[in-house]
């Protein structure tokens, strides 16, 4: 997704007339008559964006001189950009709502960003993982980028690939894609259960993050349904498939961990046979679920 050209337009006015005023503060450009940077060294417009970043109090001084005479509207977005995001980040994924970005922090998070004039997409290309500098700056209840992402030529094997994917996902569990910079940003209310989810979906996961598995469940005993639930459900994928190998009939099936503990045509039959072998404080682990044998 793209700002619309008006949209692009408006973002260009108010972000080149506060790297002119930038300049005018702290000199980078020199001879800049005004604000029109389409002929100006890309690196110095970065510096320029990196100066503005690191002096936050240049919005407040631009702000209270108004000196191109904005309107309400204007100013309110551009006292908005105290909110920005600088940064290295990583853009994980294309689609038709935004591309995105997470961050390098420790706490990771994912953001949800949209284009100015084109489409991301289209500026790095589709390949991904792709790691890019740039700041990250609110628009009219949207996320977008300063208009400069300074991409690196890394290339990111299967192994750097796969852990990447791994704290998008571990973030998405904790944050949800983040669409906006002006409200707080917050863990969602689920997201322990979320990221239970997460750490135990895969046995691969379930290695990566053994020791934030014993945190979690130290710190929320109830969470134990959680983890075994997705254990289980993580293994009948598993058994599916060598089901549907072997040519298992459809039918209802009940699983703790890895083990198959019952089975009938039916949930409720389903059930009530694993009811009546599975201790009652262990029955709330089992996963349920139904198989199809899509071969006729």
């Amino acid at each position: 997704m793209k700002l619309s050209e008006e949209e692009a337009e408006l973002f260009y006015k108010l972000n080149w007339s506060l790297l002119y005023y930038t300049n005018q503060k702290y000199p980078i450009i020199a001879g800049l008559a005004s604000p029109n940077f389409e002929e100006q060294d890309p690196e110095k417009i970065s510096a320029l964006h990196e100066k503005f970043y690191s002096h936050p109090e240049i919005i407040d001084l631009f702000i209270n001189e108004n000196p191109f005479d904005f309107n309400e509207e204007e100013i309110g977005i551009i006292k908005s950009w105290k909110n920005r995001l600088a940064g290295n980040f990583f853009i994980m994924s294309h689609s038709k709502n935004h591309s995105i970005f997470l961050n390098s922090d420790e706490e990771q998070k994912a953001f949800g960003v949209v284009g100015l004039y084109d489409e991301i997409e289209d500026i790095i290309g589709s390949y991904v993982p792709v790691s890019v500098t740039t700041i990250l700056l609110p628009f009219k209840g949207r996320i977008i980028y300063c208009g400069i992402l300074r991409s690196s030529n890394i290339f990111f094997g299967a192994g750097i690939k796969q852990a990447l994917n791994r704290e998008y996902q571990k973030a998405k569990s904790m944050f949800g894609i983040i669409t906006s910079l002006e409200t707080p940003i917050t863990k969602m209310e689920e997201s322990d259960e979320n990221l239970m989810k997460f750490y135990v979906k895969s046995e691969g996961n379930r290695g990566e993050y053994s020791d934030e598995i014993d945190q979690l469940l130290k710190k929320k005993p109830s969470l134990w349904n959680v983890y075994y639930q997705e254990i289980g459900r993580s293994n009948a994928r598993k058994a599916s498939k060598r089901f549907c190998e072997i040519g298992i009939r459809t039918g209802w099936y009940a699983i703790f961990e890895d083990v198959i503990i019952a089975s009938g045509q039916s949930e409720k039959e389903t059930r009530a046979q694993m009811d009546s072998i599975l201790p009652p404080e262990k029955r709330d682990y089992a996963h349920v679920f139904k198989y199809v044998n899509k071969k006729k």
